[in-house]
């Protein structure tokens, strides 16, 4: 949980749940607004979004895409209002304790370029960053949301480089209990069955990030179906 100077409340993090968007960063107020950005920094592409306290809760969001504004709505599906109250709100989301994000806003609406001074080292940033994930995962998250954007295509769980990697070492580990075993297809299934567990343990608290499922999936179901082809008929 990020604490800001200038300010009483405080920042949290979480992976974001709208399509398009991989982090969220989310607080609220002093004056009881709620306050959030979803972003994807490879992407370019920021979420603004306002819950003001004096107008019974109604909402204002943006996107701002590759530092242009594409999409302005509120509560009623329209563009009233929504640069009024998003500015009025440009000291609080000045507060950001990231200047990537900061960077991507690209000044719209009168928000900062450059994040606050703090003095959390990387060490304690990453100590968040997992408490926040394993929050996500393990335990019931307060402020649940789940508006989606049609804007941007969906990334969460997105297949990269990396888990072409995990696909590889799985077939090296399997492949090792194999020959090890002295061609024990059990040994393989079991190995295969433990990566696909392993990989999803990675994917949350390591790389803190959604965990693909195909990936796991195909070493589990793999593995079993190897495990008990072993024990059948061997």
């Amino acid at each position: 949980m990020e604490v800001n100077e200038n300010t009483e409340f405080t920042w949290k993090r979480r992976p974001s749940e709208i399509r398009g968007y991989e982090r969220a960063m989310y607080a609220t107020t002093d004056n009881g607004d709620y306050i959030r950005v979803d972003y994807n920094i490879d992407e370019k592409i920021v979420r603004i979004y306002a819950e003001v306290n004096e107008d019974k809760g109604a909402s204002y969001y943006a996107v701002i895409n590759k530092g242009r504004v594409t999409i302005e709505k509120n509560s009623n599906g329209r563009s009233t209002r929504v640069s009024e109250r998003l500015s009025e709100r440009a000291k609080e989301f000045s507060t950001l304790p990231n200047k990537d994000v900061l960077k991507l806003i690209s000044g719209n609406y009168g928000i900062s370029k450059s994040a606050p001074s703090r003095g959390n080292s990387k060490k304690e940033r990453l100590q968040v960053e997992r408490q926040e994930v394993k929050r996500k995962y393990f335990k019931p998250d307060e402020n649940p949301y789940t508006e989606s954007d049609n804007s941007a295509g969906q990334v969460s769980g997105k297949a990269g480089i990396i888990d072409l990697f995990d696909i590889l070492t799985g077939f090296v580990i399997a492949g090792l209990f194999f020959f090890i075993g002295q061609y024990d297809l059990m040994a393989a299934g079991a190995a295969s069955v433990i990566w696909g567990m392993l990989l999803g343990v990675f994917d949350i608290l390591l790389r803190e990030r959604e965990p693909v499922f195909t990936k796991i999936f195909f070493f589990l179901i793999a593995g079993s179906v190897i495990y008990f082809y072993g024990y059948l008929y061997f």
